[in-house]
């Protein structure tokens, strides 16, 4: 897991095509779909490998258009912040010069849904516009299509032209005339899930944690309600910030600023690999503390799926305790709040298992399902 010091490639291809993305049997877990040649042969520097997460491949088509246009692919976009950062961005790097020599160039990507909010701000911060963009939802035949390297992957390696396109932004933002009126002077931040829809049904007690950080003199921040120049502004000029491990962590990729001190709270017992690579890239030193409770066996059922029972856990108390901070929240308080969050937490599970038993039971042939029962008796 490191730098990765092989300088990267652009390649080229005179009338290639973009396949959007579609699922077939045979699809990798992502989809098929990417750059063909002139021949129709599957180019496969447009497949992408971010290792459990493999986008790309063939598969035939009747019709298509052709556009006399010279493009970059950028390979699959989709709404996942998480994901767009650590696998969607990673051939990015070209942008900014290629752009920037060819003011006629396009930009290509494919996926169900258009670019649009912070995601269309990032690639706006390397210097892309949207009427610069194509969304590719049917074969497109182009005059060239331009497709850079691999500029990162996931849990194992980044490149100098990587990091160096998060730097450029950083510099952009930082030198800006953006109105950071919302985030100036902001030494500790404490980013909050508890504005996330997802996060309300299916992760129980950050209120508490939220809490605390702020009696301790943490500001709470949403990051979904901030604009990616506002949470690069923070990542760059707050000294503390403390955020529950999952995606928020990711966006140290923008902390230019080593000294930043960085706890991030593991709410599960599962492992997150994404933030070690981007934390060595930054050469950030962050501090992980468990603060989970699990009283059932196989919930949560994976990293992004929770449900999460959060809870102040010994480990964390000793961290408060040597750090010098503390909280007017009453033992008895606490106790009662945390029962509840544990109801509502088997509460989710319950209707977790409930969702699950009636898409097996849509699917199940009837005798079959008399099988289960008559198991499920014995």
């Amino acid at each position: 897991m490191g730098n990765k010091t092989s300088k990267l490639s652009i390649y080229e291809y005179e009338n290639g095509i973009i396949l959007p993305r579609v699922f077939l049997e045979q699809s990798p877990i992502w989809g098929s779909g990417g750059v063909c040649d002139k021949n129709n042969y599957f180019i496969k520097q447009s497949f992408y490998n971010g290792g459990w997460a493999k986008q790309g491949g063939f598969y035939s088509w009747n019709h298509e258009e052709y556009i006399d246009n010279e493009v970059i692919y950028i390979g699959l976009f989709l709404p996942h912040w998480g994901h767009f950062l650590v696998d969607l961005t990673n051939r990015m790097w070209a942008l900014p010069e290629m752009i920037k020599s060819r003011s006629d160039i396009k930009v290509a990507y494919i996926g169900e849904e258009e670019l649009e909010g912070n995601y269309l701000h990032f690639l706006e911060l390397l210097g892309i516009n949207k009427a610069q963009l194509i969304h590719i939802t049917k074969p497109t035949r182009f005059k060239k299509v331009y497709i850079p390297e691999q500029g990162f992957k996931s849990c194992e390696w980044y490149t100098c032209e990587f990091l160096n396109m998060l730097n450029e932004m950083v510099r952009r933002v930082l030198n800006s005339t953006f109105d950071f009126s919302r985030v100036m002077n902001i030494d500790k931040v404490y980013f909050t899930r508890r504005k996330l829809r997802k996060a309300i049904n299916s992760e129980f007690g950050e209120e508490y944690f939220e809490n605390y950080f702020i009696e301790n003199g943490y500001t709470s921040l949403a990051p979904e309600i901030l604009s990616l120049e506002e949470q690069i502004y923070v990542w760059n000029h707050a000294s503390r910030i403390v955020c529950m491990n999952g995606t928020i962590p990711l966006n140290v990729m923008f902390a230019a600023n080593p000294d930043l001190q960085l706890l991030v709270l593991n709410k599960t017992s599962i492992y997150h690999e994404n933030p070690m690579i981007l934390l060595k890239m930054r050469k950030i030193r962050a501090v992980f503390i468990d603060v989970f409770k699990e009283p059932l066996k196989g919930y949560p059922k994976s990293l992004g799926e929770g449900p999460y029972l959060l809870w102040p856990t010994n480990e964390f108390k000793d961290y408060c305790e040597k750090h010098g901070f503390n909280s007017n929240i009453s033992s008895n308080k606490e106790k009662r709040y945390f029962y509840l969050q544990l109801l509502k937490y088997f509460w989710a599970v319950l209707a977790l298992k409930s969702k699950i038993r009636g898409a097996v039971s849509k699917v199940t042939p009837l005798p079959l399902k008399r099988v289960v029962k008559l198991l499920k008796r014995s």
